[in-house]
C-alpha cells in the first residue's frame, strides 16, 4: 500500500517574515487538499523477489568441464494495481532478471536486465495487458516443469515485447488471445496467439497457437498439453509443439543445457541445435511425486527435425521444501543427440544441477 505523509513544523520560525509563513501555510494547505483529493485511488504494490542460485557440472566433451556457478533466472519486480470506475482495475508489473550479459552467471557490478514491463486493465471483461511480458503461448503449453526454468526442447519462447494480450476465466475454462505490433518493418501485426484452457478436478486440458505474420514465411506453431492428478500426491503430464516450416519467429529450440566455453571465440555452446526452416517437433511425457516437503519429478522428450534428425532428453529431479519459500533441489539431466545433431562440442551432453531457490 502506498503511503502519503505531511509533516508540518510544530513552532513558526519567527525570524520569517509574514508573506513566508503565509505561503508556507497555503502550500500546506494546498497539499494536504490533493492528498484529500486522491485518498481514494490508493495504489496497492508489492515487491517481489526471487534468488535462484548454484552451480552445475557439464560434462560435453571438452577440456574445459569443470562446475560452474551459475543463476537460474533470478528477479525482482513490483505489482501494482488501482482500483478505478465502473469496477475497472488498473494494473501495472515492472520486473528485472539479476544475471549478467553472459546469460548465465550472477556477476558483480553488471546492469540488471529487464525481463518484464506491462500496464492493463482488469473486469468483467477479463484482463488485458500491454507491454513486454509472459506470452500465452508459455503459460499455456511451454511453462517449465524443472526449477532452472528453462526445461530442454521446448519450443517457442518465455517473454515477447509490444504483446497486447487478453485472457479471462469463467468455470471451468480460461481463454486468452493476443497480437503483436513490434517492429516497424512494413508488418503491423508480426504475429498473433490464441489459447485455451478447460480444468475440472484433477483433469486440464491445454491448446495454443502462435501465427507468424511477419515476412514471406508465415507458418504456425501449434501446442497441446494435458495435466491429470491420480491422486494427492502423483500428478502426470504430456505435451506436443509442432512447428510449422515456414515459422521462423521462434527459430530452434529451447535449451537447459546452457554452460560457458572458456575459450573466447567458442561463446555459449548449448545441448540442443536448433533446427530452422524445417518441420520440427516436441512430444514429451512428465511425472511428479510430491509427499510432504519432499518431490521427485522426472520428464522425457524427444526433439524431431524433419531433416537434420532426433535429439532426446531424460531429466529427473529432487526437491526439498524446507518451507513455501524456500527450497533445495538437486538434478539431473542426459541429452542424446543424433550425429547430425550434436552440438558444437561434438558430443552428447549431461549436466548435475544443485541450487537453492528463496521467494520473497
Amino acid at each position: 500500500m502506498k503511503h502519503i505523509q505531511v509533516t508540518t513544523s510544530g513552532k513558526a520560525d519567527r525570524t520569517n517574515k509574514k508573506g513566508h509563513a503565509g505561503k508556507s501555510l497555503l502550500f500546506t494547505a494546498l497539499l494536504i487538499s490533493c492528498t484529500s483529493a486522491n485518498a481514494t485511488e490508493a495504489v496497492d504494490s508489492s515487491f517481489y523477489g526471487s534468488l535462484r542460485l548454484g552451480a552445475d557440472y557439464v560434462d560435453s566433451g571438452t577440456s574445459d568441464d569443470a562446475a560452474n556457478g551459475r543463476d537460474y533466472l533470478s528477479r525482482v519486480g513490483v505489482n501494482a494495481e488501482v482500483k478505478l470506475a465502473d469496477g475497472l482495475t488498473g494494473l501495472g508489473k515492472v520486473e528485472y532478471g539479476l544475471r549478467g550479459d553472459d546469460g548465465v552467471n550472477f556477476n558483480q557490478n553488471e546492469k540488471a536486465g529487464m525481463r518484464q514491463i506491462y500496464v492493463g486493465l482488469k473486469g468483467d471483461f477479463g484482463t488485458v495487458t500491454y507491454g513486454s511480458q509472459t506470452i500465452i503461448w508459455h503459460q499455456y503449453v511451454r511453462s517449465a516443469y524443472f526449477s532452472d526454468a528453462l526445461d530442454s526442447l521446448r519450443q517457442g519462447a518465455i517473454r515477447d515485447d509490444d504483446m497486447l494480450q487478453w485472457q479471462k476465466s469463467f468455470n471451468h475454462w480460461k481463454f486468452g488471445a493476443a497480437i503483436q505490433t513490434e517492429q516497424q518493418d512494413g508488418d503491423s501485426i508480426d504475429q498473433y496467439q490464441l489459447a485455451g484452457q478447460y480444468h475440472n478436478e484433477g483433469l486440464k486440458l491445454q491448446v495454443a497457437l502462435a501465427a507468424d505474420q511477419q515476412g514471406e514465411n508465415t507458418g504456425n506453431l501449434y501446442g497441446l498439453r494435458a495435466w491429470y492428478d491420480i491422486s494427492k500426491a502423483f500428478t502426470v503430464s504430456a505435451f506436443y509443439h509442432l512447428a510449422e516450416k515456414d515459422f521462423d519467429i521462434y527459430k530452434g529450440n529451447s535449451s537447459g543445457n546452457v554452460r560457458l566455453v572458456s575459450a573466447k571465440d567458442s561463446g555459449k555452446v548449448g545441448g540442443v541445435t536448433a533446427c530452422a526452416d524445417e518441420e520440427r517437433s516436441t512430444a514429451g511425457l512428465y511425472g511428479k511425486w510430491r509427499q510432504d516437503n519432499n518431490q521427485i519429478h522426472a520428464r522425457y522428450a524427444v526433439n524431431t527435425c524433419e531433416v537434420k534428425g532426433d535429439v532426446s532428453s531424460m531429466k529427473v529431479e529432487y526437491i526439498r521444501y524446507f518451507s513455501k519459500k524456500f527450497r533445495l533441489w538437486a538434478s539431473f539431466e542426459q541429452l542424446d543427440n543424433d550425429t547430425t545433431r550434436l552440438p558444437s562440442t561434438g558430443e552428447n551432453m549431461s549436466e548435475m544441477q544443485l541450487g537453492v531457490r528463496f521467494d520473497f
